[in-house]
């Protein structure tokens, strides 16, 4: 997991029962004013949710790239040399005939949570944030290649998006597939290997969910990254006091307790990546750098297709 204050998980608003009403004239008239008042808000919501969402999904070559430091503003430019339009996550329909994947770049983006740009877990002079979007940007121009699929990209690094709005960006483009990417962390610099986390048993998008992180798994496993647990696609659970809990894809009891909230709000079979650690040098010669980032693109795109049947 990345280290630092950053969400993964989004406790829901559980409002009080409201009191029983008083209906005399003049509760009447308080009681539609209230209503006006919460129709008003109601409305200013949607149209802040609307205004999110047609932004990420018009989202265009990102101009924020000369703010990047050198060495990542070249891995961006490698990225985007003969990319033009391909960069742009343009806005999708399930309804056109096409298979519409969400690809999720991890981080990015300035966190009120942490008063800070996002960057993820930082080691070996990387940051994740950058690996994940020059990946997904990777895995975009590939499926955008290919006329069978609508890929979108949830977020495109310049501004933060929490986890529920990243699930919304999916769902209201009828996304098919959800694919968040990340790097995992650790202090000691031995630690390494792949690991993905499907929806849990509770939803009913998790027998797909697991399918696609088996297919991922073994992918990544012969591109020479050790499998983590029993297969490297696991459950993970945030108990009541927000500790993790991590049980193997092979355990199928019904937990009810959350999970990350872009498996759980993005509506269809998802899956959310922890390629390597990036502390680990072993796991980011692999997959750091434009060639890494590259191969780690083509293995997702190679199992997309398999998922959908078409390899």
């Amino acid at each position: 997991m990345a280290k630092g204050r950053v969400v993964f998980y989004e406790e829901p608003d559980t409002p009080a029962a409201p009191p029983r009403a008083v209906y005399t004239h003049r509760a009447r008239r308080r009681k539609k004013r209230r209503h006006r008042g919460r129709s008003v808000l109601f409305a200013l919501a949607a149209l802040m949710l609307a205004a999110s969402v047609g932004f990420v999904l018009w989202y265009r070559s990102p101009a924020h790239q000369s703010t990047l430091p050198e060495a990542d503003q070249q891995l961006a430019e490698e990225q985007a040399e003969g990319g033009g339009e391909t960069q742009a996550a343009a806005a999708v329909s399930a309804g056109d005939g096409r298979i519409v994947v969400a690809i999720d770049p991890g981080h990015g983006g300035v966190n009120p949570s942490i008063g800070a740009e996002d960057c993820g877990s930082e080691a070996n002079g990387l940051q994740e944030s950058t690996i994940t979007l020059a990946t997904a940007r990777a895995i975009y121009d590939l499926l955008a290649a290919d006329d069978r699929f609508a890929p979108l990209l949830t977020a495109d690094g310049t501004a933060y998006l929490k986890p529920s709005e990243r699930g919304a960006v999916a769902k209201a483009a009828g996304a098919q597939l959800f694919l968040s990417i990340h790097l995992n962390y650790d202090g000691s610099p031995s630690s390494s290997g792949f690991e993905c986390y499907a929806a849990p048993p509770y939803l009913d998008t998790n027998a797909e969910s697991v399918r696609f992180g088996q297919l991922v798994a073994q992918a990544f496993s012969s591109m020479g990254l050790d499998l983590r647990g029993a297969n490297g696609v696991r459950y993970l659970y945030y108990d009541a006091n927000d500790n993790k809990l991590v049980y193997e894809s092979t355990d199928d009891t019904i937990r009810w307790d959350p999970t990350f909230t872009v498996l759980s709000s993005c509506g269809c079979p998802a899956v959310l990546c922890e390629e390597g650690f990036i502390s680990n040098r072993g796991d980011m010669d692999i997959l750091s750098g434009t060639d890494g980032c590259q191969a780690a693109a083509r293995a997702y795109y190679d199992c997309i297709c398999q998922y959908f049947g078409f390899a």
